[in-house]
């Protein structure tokens, strides 16, 4: 629709009514994606490229409004204005040097902590490193605009246009809320499968309920910390683990969370009510009617489910039961039998951003949402390259301010990236880094036991 001022405007859903009310409590959800490029490229080049792109995604150049009750998406007309707030949102900073990798760790630590207006500038940033060989671009958009799906679309717009692809073509806006992702086609359905999806989440409640979640960190405190990022790769190629997810009969997705549960759960070897929780995240855009799921869908549109394992049971046991309760949950949301508490998160804004707050405060001080930690699988960033390309991206660290311990999952030339986002009032440095230790130790071990032999061991101490 369109407002007195002659802007676009765009309704939230609920999930970015959420990421608002989080401001408060955890300052802004930015997402900084490190992107090393494998050739040097003109800080002018880069900056034009960047600058198409806000031209073509409109939602890129949105505000946050208040209205009389509720918020909205604002969209800045392409013009003057948005050329002087890009002048604040790009920088170059050519003192920093693009080959020290700590140098680049501390740098997007500090862009997840940035913050930015919200009703009144760009609510993304751009931080170019120029380098001899392989400079960085930092990308960093709030939540509120983009979930990891549409991060990935506009990598690929910048990789094709880097590369010399036509220019971007201007995205139409659209908005549809979360619950018609996941609520029956009729309503006259909607009591059973209501019915049936408030079963299952009273199952899972009472499953929870005696285990002993296993943590990094002490648990969630009432005060505001700094947000961290890790950087971590991996100690084998995704070659060697797409071979050993093969002898487990299972994805690589599902071989990557089984290292997860079982490095969780080695912290209390001894203890039967030891249980890794992992919140897995889940696309909706899928389940989206076809003539919607057929539009680009930018924005929010990602649910999630957790994960419970317990018990002490052979790597092809753990692995099997990991995919079951996967399948079971993709199935739960095709069948229309995961939506009933979706209902009520689309009242949710109707109660006003301050009382969002405090519930969202008070459930996290009660520990509401136990885990272990977030795992997210955003996919093999090699497909947002064309296959030709000149300039090619030969490193993506993606990351997130996020309340909880978040483990975000990335392939690209045969490397598996796990970078891991914390609160620092959580966990120290300390923590992280010997749960990384344990997370490599648990991989080489999995491929050791399923008769793989030590040479990716010997290559890991080898990189």
């Amino acid at each position: 629709m369109r407002d007195e001022t002659g802007g676009a405007t765009i309704p939230l859903n609920y999930s970015e009514h959420g990421y608002l009310s989080l401001e408060g409590l955890m300052g802004c959800t930015m997402q900084p994606y490190l992107i090393r490029l494998d050739t040097p490229v003109p800080a002018e080049q880069v900056r034009a490229v960047v600058r198409e792109l806000l031209s073509a995604f409109p939602r890129l150049r949105a505000v946050v409004e208040p209205g009389w009750h509720m918020h909205r998406l604002r969209v800045l007309p392409d013009g003057d204005i948005v050329d002087q707030l890009f002048d604040i949102a790009w920088r170059v900073d050519a003192h920093l040097d693009a080959a020290d990798r700590d140098a680049m760790e501390a740098e997007q630590n500090l862009l997840v902590n940035e913050v930015v207006p919200l009703e009144r500038g760009l609510l993304c940033r751009f931080r170019y490193v120029p380098h001899a060989r392989t400079p960085v671009l930092f990308m960093s958009v709030h939540h509120v605009l983009a979930d990891g799906r549409t991060m990935f679309r506009l990598l690929t717009e910048i990789m094709h246009r880097l590369n010399g692809g036509p220019p971007m073509t201007e995205q139409p806006l659209d908005a549809p809320p979360l619950l018609d992702a996941v609520r029956p086609a009729h309503w006259w359905q909607w009591p059973r499968q209501m019915w049936r999806s408030r079963r299952h989440s009273q199952a899972l409640a009472r499953q929870l309920q005696p285990l002993h979640i296993q943590r990094v960190g002490t648990p969630w405190r009432s005060l505001a910390s700094a947000h961290c990022v890790k950087h971590h790769i991996l100690p084998l190629r995704a070659s060697e683990l797409r071979t050993a997810a093969r002898q487990l009969g299972v994805s690589v997705n599902v071989l990557i969370t089984v290292m997860l549960a079982e490095t969780f759960l080695a912290r209390a070897p001894q203890d039967p009510a030891a249980a890794a929780v992992i919140r897995t995240a889940i696309d909706l855009r899928r389940f989206y009617a076809p003539e919607v799921a057929a539009r680009p869908l930018w924005g929010n549109h990602v649910a999630t489910f957790l994960i419970v394992e317990t018990g002490r049971k052979t790597l092809k046991e753990r692995a099997a039961s990991i995919k079951a309760q996967q399948d079971a949950a993709v199935r739960r949301f095709e069948q229309r039998e995961s939506f009933w508490l979706y209902v009520f998160y689309e009242l949710t804004p109707l109660l006003g951003r301050t009382l969002v707050t405090r519930i969202l405060r008070n459930a996290r001080a009660r520990a509401d949402m136990p885990q272990s930690c977030h795992a997210t699988n955003v996919g093999n960033a090699a497909s947002v390259m064309p296959p030709d390309a000149r300039i090619r991206m030969i490193e993506l660290v993606p990351a997130v301010a996020n309340l909880d311990h978040l483990q975000v999952v990335v392939e690209l030339d045969d490397r598996i990236y796990m970078p891991v986002m914390w609160e620092r009032a959580e966990a120290s440095r300390e923590d992280i880094m010997a749960h990384l230790q344990a997370l490599d130790a648990t991989c080489l071990r999995i491929v050791r036991e399923l008769g793989m032999g030590s040479e990716p061991e010997a290559q890991a101490r080898r990189a």
